[in-house]
């Protein structure tokens, strides 16, 4: 029995920190950058928000699932080159985004012993993203494509249970017709292809507010007292 109590005591830490759930959501601008687009335009800020669910495993890891909503866009009026001149191209598109992170925090800032409440984080996952209101140029592709979502922010506790954070990520993708452009038969008519070997991006950044669940386990179950129940049938 002891021995048994000993192996408790060992994950009794990891059960109470396990108890940390959060859930939310957000608010924030999207954008893009690909064959259109060389950096996030401020004139191609579109609106997205989250919804979230977070563990919180300890005061440093954190896992976060997030469903994300918003809408990207690009066009040739400040061509990245001088093909971009010629196709004069245009597009908007909504995407739907599930994803899962993993936070690191650099600071504990949900001790009790630290007495600032906030903290820098960093975050790194998978997630899959959906294209609605796409062009025909998608046909040959699967409208499902993976993302790597990755960046970082800051994270204030304002109270043990409310968290307010700020974020900053980018979604690298494995597909280059996010926007509608990429390569093609370039002996006909150049213009209106990309570069094939430039996969594109977008972006989210926002502000979250999320609520804290938090419960401490019983350490031990209970077990009732069979001789006081007897007892009391008895009387």
């Amino acid at each position: 029995m002891g021995k048994y109590k000993l192996i408790f005591l060992f994950l009794l830490p990891l059960t109470l920190s396990a108890q940390f759930v959060e859930f939310g959501g957000g608010l924030g601008v999207s954008h893009y950058t690909g064959d259109l687009n060389g950096v996030p335009r401020l004139d191609h800020t579109n609106l997205a928000g989250s919804g979230i669910y977070r563990l919180n495993f300890s005061d440093i890891i954190s896992f976060k699932f997030a469903f994300t909503a918003g809408s990207i866009s690009g066009d040739d009026r400040k061509p990245v080159d001088a093909l971009g001149e010629n196709r004069q191209y245009q597009f908007k598109h909504n995407f739907l985004e599930l994803s899962g992170v993993f936070e690191y925090h650099f600071m504990s800032y949900r001790s009790e012993k630290y007495k600032n409440k906030w903290s820098p984080y960093a975050f790194f996952g998978l997630g899959f993203v959906k294209l609605n209101n796409t062009a025909t140029a998608y046909e040959d592709y699967l409208r499902i494509q993976p993302v790597l979502p990755m960046g970082g922010g800051v994270k204030f506790l304002l109270s043990k249970r409310f968290t307010l954070a700020g974020e900053l990520g980018a979604r690298k993708t494995f597909f280059d017709y996010l926007d509608g452009i990429s390569d093609g038969d370039q002996s006909i008519k150049n213009y209106q292809y990309g570069n094939p070997n430039d996969k594109d991006w977008y972006f989210y950044t926002g502000i979250s507010l999320t609520y804290v669940l938090y419960k401490i386990p019983c350490p031990f179950p209970y077990i009732p007292n069979k001789s006081i129940l007897n007892r009391i049938r008895a009387y």
